[in-house]
């Protein structure tokens, strides 16, 4: 059954280079509003390489994430470089003649469009004034017939301005259909679509799949209780831990805790435990630990450690 947004689960979840991203605006609103996870937006515009405050998609997954949803039935794993590379084998060559044909007219419709804006500026600008305004000088412009522009003056206005030889022929050659042999600039498309009909889900690219995400064995048993306890979690890093954890959205709320999680056997250092209390209390959120019973699968221990008393 689909979701609200048009989701059908199991969606795919693309690997590259050991990370697991998610392509799809609706995949992202549908994991975000039913699965509660949030990811990272990596996304730049190739024109600003170096933004590094509103990213857009493809939106990045833990591996935690990923390896949940996959135990959940939600999503699966696509090798996406193998995935796409049989895409591109399997496309038909109607397919890549229609793309093109589809630029083409997009440049043009978009080429003519300039040219209708400069034409409006033209007339805008061979318009006489009212003659209720009044120049900078705080003078009335005539009104009488020394006061118009005459029709040839009108013509040498624009032809100097805007309609040089030059600019009429730049004019015209970015409007009429280019030549095979002549280089066109075509616009990038807000929207993406695959231009093969050979999906992750089809029978040809099942090979694609590859097993399930690996996450730690300290992390994972922590990630998945607090998650099941209807927490938001995202990743720590710049709070030094593993991860942050949110009693609901994070658009919402501040995090509650710095999570870090740990072996049912490892030992920790005091000086740790005093750093990690400190790092918590001095963010305003307390530090918690946990980890899996190994004698008891699937049974979780947590601990909080803040400061009091200051």
């Amino acid at each position: 059954m689909a979701s609200q947004w048009g989701v059908v689960e199991p969606f795919p979840i693309y690997l590259v280079k050991s990370r697991y991203f998610l392509y799809d605006a609706n995949v992202v609103s549908h994991v975000r509003a039913s699965h509660r996870m949030c990811g990272c937006l990596t996304g730049t515009l190739p024109q600003i390489p170096q933004q590094n405050v509103f990213l857009g998609l493809p939106l990045e997954l833990m591996t935690e994430e990923a390896a949940l949803l996959v135990e959940k039935g939600a999503g699966y794993i696509v090798n996406d470089i193998q995935a796409h590379s049989q895409g591109l084998k399997s496309m038909l060559e109607a397919d890549k003649a229609a793309y093109l044909e589809a630029r083409e007219a997009e440049s043009i419709r978009e080429m003519q469009a300039l040219q209708k804006a400069a034409e409006e500026r033209r007339k805008a600008f061979r318009t006489p004034k009212p003659a209720s305004l009044k120049d900078n000088d705080g003078e009335e412009e005539e009104t009488g017939e020394e006061g118009k522009i005459r029709d040839g003056e009108e013509d040498k206005v624009g032809a100097t301005v805007f309609e040089t030889d030059t600019a009429k022929t730049k004019l015209s050659n970015a409007v009429d259909p280019a030549p095979p042999s002549t280089l066109r600039y075509y616009p990038v498309p807000a929207t993406s679509e695959a231009l093969y009909h050979a999906l992750p889900t089809s029978p040809g690219l099942l090979e694609a799949r590859v097993l399930e995400p690996a996450p730690s064995e300290t992390s994972y048993p922590l990630y998945k209780h607090l998650h099941e306890h209807n927490y938001f979690l995202s990743p720590g890093l710049r709070f030094g831990c593993q991860f942050m954890a949110y009693p609901g959205d994070p658009l919402r709320f501040h995090s509650h805790f710095v999570v870090t999680g740990l072996g049912w056997d490892e030992e920790i250092e005091m000086r740790d435990v005093v750093g990690g209390g400190r790092l918590g209390t001095g963010v305003k959120k307390a530090w918690m630990v946990g980890g899996e019973n190994k004698d008891k699968p699937g049974e979780v221990r947590t601990f909080c450690v803040e400061w009091g008393g200051f």
